[in-house]
This record gives structure tokens, sequence and C-alpha cells, in this order.
């Protein structure tokens, strides 16, 4: 029995309940209070849900790129997020994985960092285009990476000792440059807030 691979598969699991937990609590709480202002910055990471992530990027890609229609996608469509460029020639939509995390502390305390899942098999192959990982500091403060999905299928390859169709992800943004130390301390800042890639 392979119980790395049970144990990977648990986990995966659990991150997508607390997600889900957290939508459903975010949802409760808007019920009450109907005049909250959507705009403002919530004061807790812990408070942040995917959605709220998720319609931070998509005002970011609009501001960036007003031409284009963005909007979030369907569950059918993977409850990501979708572009179209108004381009007439190519009228074909973007589809958007997006995955979000707030900052865990290492257990050895030296940093902080996000830890996202990424199923491959959902990706690689598939219409999605790109994906998303939204990480929101303890300052409040955003960033978003970008990969297309053979990236990601590459770059479980090269930096991962043992082969799993479940790639863990840690990642690390200071100043302005980001790290993945999950295994290796490996630079991913051409990833980092990349929106020129929807052009």
């Amino acid at each position: 029995m392979n119980y790395d691979k049970i144990i990977l598969e648990l986990l995966s699991r659990v991150q997508t309940l607390e997600e889900q937990m957290a939508e459903v609590k975010s949802e409760l709480a808007n019920r009450y209070d109907e005049h909250e202002d959507d705009d403002e910055d919530v004061a807790r990471q812990d408070e942040v849900t995917r959605s709220q992530a998720r319609e931070k990027a998509i005002k970011i890609i609009q501001s960036k790129f007003p031409d284009y229609l963005v909007e979030k996608a369907s569950r059918k469509e993977g409850s990501g997020i979708k572009v179209i460029k108004p381009d007439i020639d190519s009228k074909r939509t973007i589809f958007i994985k997006f995955f979000h995390s707030k900052t865990y502390e290492h257990r050895t305390g030296a940093f902080e960092h996000a830890w996202h899942t990424v199923n491959l098999n959902d990706i690689i192959g598939t219409y999605i285009d790109y994906c998303m990982f939204s990480v929101l500091d303890k300052n409040g403060n955003w960033n978003f990476l970008i990969y297309e999905p053979d990236e990601l299928g590459m770059y479980n390859e090269q930096n991962r000792s043992a082969k799993s169709e479940l790639l863990h992800l840690y990642f690390v943004i200071e100043d302005g440059k980001a790290k993945e130390v999950r295994e290796n301390t490996v630079d991913v800042t051409d990833h980092l807030n990349n929106w020129d890639v929807l052009r």
C-alpha cells in the first residue's frame, strides 16, 4: 500500500475542505452584514476566501487589459477565471485554473510560505490555458504566480524527488522575488505577477 500517495491525497482533501468552509463562513458573514463594502481590505488573511482572491485577480486583469471580457468561470468550466480577448480574428476563450492560499509559518519558523496543491491530471492536456496561484501575506499584500500547465509538469519532473501526480508548491515571496521551497529553493520570480502572458 502506498502510504505517501494516501497522505498526499488526504492533505489535498483537507485543503479543499478548508477552502470550502472559508467560503461558507464568508457567505454567512455577508448575509449578516449586507452594508459592508466589497472593496474594503480584509484585516486578517484567514478571512479571505478563494472567491475574494479570485475577484481581486479579475479586477487586476480588467485594469491591465480594459478591452478584455474577464469573469468568473462556471463550475463546469473549472470555477476559475475566464478571459475573452476582443480580437476579432481569435476570439478564443482563455481559461485560468485558480488556486488560493494564505501564508503558513514554516515548521522551522524561518519563513512563511503559501501552500498550493495541484493535481497535474486535472490541468495537463486539458482546456486549461494557465494556472494562477494567489498568495496573500500577513501584511495584506497580494501576489499572483501564473504558469502554463506544461510548465508545472516540467517543474514537477525537474524539482521533485518522488514521482506523483499531486504537485505541492510552497511559495515564498519577499522583496519582489518569488521562490518555491518545497524541496529545493528555486527562483520562480519570472512567474510572479507576470500578467503580460495574457496579452
